[in-house]
């Protein structure tokens, strides 16, 4: 039931989006994109996957997983294609999990490093739009503003709840051990440091990505105005209303661009482009994936010190 509803949602958003996108306006701008900052932005969006990949090593190796970086970067590319090819945005992270675990018996670790990869990312997704209302030099709105502060506000009560939940006596003891599992990877210090640097070269990447399409398009938009908007409108698409975030890019790129007097047809450009990125991107992982270059063989396992 709730595929179909993400169905008719996604349809409905497009079909606002067409009904109300002056589409010459859309195609003179396509016409007129500087292809080199196009490639540019593909080529950021590789770097990032490859930051990322990093950054889940560093956990899957404190679980003990021992994969050269390369493996890595297959099991990503390749959650990529599966994320865009299904209807879900967690496709790609059950392939990882899957992949990663191979034969090894140990799925809940390999889940794990995956998880704890995931809210590295997401603090400092969030961080960097509260680094961006702070430094962007175009005075925000205030629903703006406070959304920002609001989510950073949740993203900290939700991490304080870990050990919380930990004590819980409704739950079952595995699932505190779980629990436990998860929350040491996210505090050790040293792991803490070395993920949080992959995650702001994803982040950088992610918003210097964004203004090159932007620069293609010939936007008048600071890229300090990008560290908002990037985070902002990634978190709606991690919304559970649409298939992929389909039509909510589409619109939340409008809205937040809506403060700095950019049209509707540049910005639904912009997030058509944006989108094309990830696209080709995505369809690298589908030949990773079709071309056996990840095999899911099992995985090796040294059964040394638990994580610190």
């Amino acid at each position: 039931m709730r595929k179909y509803i993400r169905i008719a949602v996604t349809a409905l958003l497009f079909t606002l989006i067409a009904w109300r996108t002056n589409w010459s306006d859309v195609a003179d701008k396509f016409a007129g994109l500087r292809l080199e900052m196009w490639f540019a932005a593909v080529g950021l969006y590789v770097l990032a996957q490859i930051a990322s990949a990093r950054r889940w090593q560093l956990y899957a190796r404190e679980l003990h997983f021992e994969e050269r970086l390369g493996a890595y970067c297959a099991y990503s590319f390749i959650g990529m294609y599966f994320s865009l090819v299904l209807p879900t945005l967690v496709g790609g992270d059950v392939m990882r999990v899957w992949y990663l675990n191979g034969r090894s018996g140990r799925k809940w670790a390999a889940l794990a490093s995956v998880l704890a990869e995931r809210v590295n990312g997401l603090l400092i997704l969030v961080a960097t739009a509260c680094v961006g209302v702070l430094i962007c030099p175009v005075e925000l709105p205030w629903w703006m503003t406070l959304s920002v502060w609001g989510i950073a506000g949740g993203a900290i009560l939700g991490v304080a709840s870990i050990p919380i939940l930990q004590r819980w006596p409704r739950l079952s003891v595995e699932r505190r051990q779980q629990l436990q599992t998860l929350w040491d990877l996210l505090r050790a210090p040293k792991l803490f440091a070395e993920t949080t640097f992959m995650s702001i070269l994803v982040q950088v990447a992610a918003i210097l990505l964004l203004w090159c399409l932007g620069i293609g398009l010939g936007l008048d938009v600071p890229i300090t105005y990008y560290c908002v908007l990037v985070p902002m409108v990634s978190l709606l698409m991690l919304l559970p209303i649409s298939l992929n975030g389909m039509g909510v890019r589409e619109g939340g790129t409008v809205l937040f661009l809506l403060p700095l007097g950019v049209d509707e047809s540049a910005s639904l450009s912009l997030a058509f482009l944006w989108f094309t990125t990830g696209v080709a991107v995505s369809l690298m992982g589908g030949v990773v994936y079709l071309c056996g270059f990840a095999s899911g063989t099992p995985k090796n396992f040294v059964p040394t010190s638990t994580p610190s």
